[in-house]
């Protein structure tokens, strides 16, 4: 096994200890700063719902709209069909 990890601990015991004074009240702030944007995004829950439900509510809706305009419709236009009134021929023939 090897012993990296004593060798760093030692390297790191024999550094000065130039950024430990404060390090803890440094961590708390950090903590308290996350603590605090948590908050901050639990009180946004509510309205981060109901924009699901609009999102949902407003394609339904959309969606219904756009299945009664597509039943609604008549076919495809073929060339060869009884009521093809966009054909060249009716078109040419009402001159």
């Amino acid at each position: 096994m090897s012993d990296k990890l004593d060798h760093l601990f030692e390297a790191l015991r024999r550094e000065p200890d130039a950024e430990l004074p404060g390090l803890e009240g440094r961590v708390w702030t950090r903590i308290d700063a996350w603590r605090q944007g948590r908050r901050a995004s639990a009180a946004l829950v509510p309205l981060r719902a109901a924009s699901i439900v609009a999102a949902l509510g407003v394609g339904l809706l959309g969606g219904s709209l756009a299945a009664g305009a597509a039943a609604r419709t008549p076919p495809e236009i073929s060339a060869f069909s009884v009521n093809a009134h966009l054909a060249p021929s009716t078109l040419l023939g009402r001159r």
